[in-house]
């Protein structure tokens, strides 16, 4: 038994609670992963196989992400344009719109994940794309609060597979230290779409005939274009590597090859009790559940209110469109740099995520501190107008705060869990590398594979 072994044999308690691999642990790509034998790579092969990768996954991702962004901002771009009005809302319930559809964003969470790890994935996010496109078509049938908030609460259902499988999709295509770039690419559609929202929203400012409202044209709009880009993704997009049409079956080994240098892995259709167990066990869980609350809050205003919150400037309704533009830009400038720096500097993610937020803080910080007379700082919802904007305000500063402090916690965290490993494994040989690799082939977590870095 070699010293690496000797190191990582299971405790008695451990080993109770995991069983050892079996043909049903294997990874859905294993068999590609194990066709030639860990046959070597060129780095030019390596290269045109991702650049391939890029052109075919990325802009599907794309979007898609641009597509949920817009849509669930819909009630955004169409509360310029009476849609409380029209929908014959009152008191707080445009407010309480924006707080449903997360309900049922939480909801779909959990039976949303285990569709995820069943089905085929593109199948799944294809088909969901195009019920929530159905389903933001049919918001102008609603006349009652009623009505609409049951179509928020199922969109929001629908819309809440996106980032737990954008997250999957990210591990079973790029490597570790390709993923943030990627990641930004479409996660910067955030500021496209507000940008491509406001443009859109000034252009249906201009419709003057017709037996429609204006602000119903939002939502027809933007679901129409969902429905055909989700059977564009029934079609264009693959699976998994081990499977993609658009791929040779060497360049399907050099796929399958490339990512499982992260020791996760590709994907794994089998579920073990044990390993959510050891999830709800795990602190990093709970670390990124209130960091993940305390971004929403800053977050589900800003998609809600932001038409509101620009026309407390007082600017007329199609400035209320057009002056979204320059933030959707600065928001893209700045996600993209973002997966630039993390993708040009290894274990800078942490400290980039608390540049960035400390940004939000300050813009937070302004928000609450600055007099109603300084109107560019910008001071936006007026107290006269809109009692108890100011709590809102300070909400989002204390979400703002609770994330910033979390990140700094994970960052501690990951950090002295892979110092501990280090220190326990010494220098890794080529063959334990490759064993760390095998193991994340048969299903093992970051938990039980002990080779596992995280990344910073």
């Amino acid at each position: 038994m070699s010293e690496y072994d000797k190191k990582y044999q299971p405790d008695p308690y451990t080993e109770e609670r995991i069983s050892p691999a079996t043909t049903a642990d294997l990874d859905a790509s294993y068999e590609t992963y194990k066709s030639q034998d860990g046959s070597p790579i060129d780095p030019a092969e390596a290269k045109r196989v991702l650049r391939k990768i890029d052109m075919r996954i990325v802009p599907i991702l794309f979007v898609v992400y641009l597509l949920q962004y817009l849509d669930k901002n819909s009630l955004n771009f169409a509360a310029a344009y009476g849609f409380q009005k029209g929908t014959h809302l009152h008191n707080q319930e445009y407010s309480w719109l924006g707080s449903i559809f997360y309900f049922g964003y939480l909801w779909a969470q959990f039976p949303g994940g285990w569709l995820l790890q069943k089905l085929p994935i593109a199948k799944f996010l294809g088909t969901t794309t195009i019920i929530w496109g159905i389903i933001l078509i049919t918001t102008p049938a609603c006349t009652n609060f009623a009505g609409v908030a049951t179509n928020r609460f199922l969109l929001g259902t629908f819309e809440a597979v996106v980032n737990p499988g954008f997250v999957l999709i990210m591990g079973m295509w790029w490597t570790a230290a390709e993923q943030p770039l990627r990641l930004e690419a479409y996660y910067c559609t955030n500021g496209i779409a507000t940008m491509i929202g406001g443009l859109l929203g000034y252009a249906i400012g201009h419709i003057t005939t017709g037996a429609l409202a204006r602000w119903m044209y939002v939502f027809l709009i933007f679901g129409s274009v969902s429905i055909v880009w989700g059977i564009v993704v029934l079609v264009f997009l693959p699976d998994i590597p081990s499977t993609a049409k658009f791929l040779t079956e060497r360049e399907r080994y050099v796929a399958v090859e490339r990512v499982a240098s992260n020791r996760q892995g590709v994907k794994n259709s089998h579920f073990k009790r044990y390993q959510l167990v050891q999830t709800l066990q795990d602190p990093k869980t709970w670390i990124l559940f209130v960091m993940a609350v305390g971004a929403q809050v800053p977050n589900s205003a800003l998609t809600s209110f932001t038409s509101i919150i620009v026309s407390s400037f007082g600017f007329d309704t199609l400035g209320t469109q057009y002056l979204q533009i320059p933030g959707g830009a600065v928001q893209f400038l700045a996600l993209l740099g973002g997966g630039f720096i993390c993708s040009r500097f290894p274990n800078s993610r942490c400290i980039v995520m608390i540049t960035a937020n400390c940004i939000c803080i300050i813009g937070a910080a302004m928000l609450v501190a600055l007099p109603a007379s300084n109107k560019w700082g910008p001071q936006t919802f007026r107290n006269s107008e809109k009692p108890g904007y100011h709590s809102a305000y300070i909400a989002m500063l204390v979400g703002y705060v609770v994330k910033l402090g979390m990140v700094v916690v994970l960052y501690v965290y990951m950090y002295t869990a892979n110092k501990k490993r280090d220190r326990e494994a010494g220098n890794m040989s080529l063959e334990e590398e490759r064993l760390a690799i095998e193991q994340g082939m048969h299903d093992q977590t970051e938990l039980d594979n002990k080779g596992f870095r995280y990344t910073l």
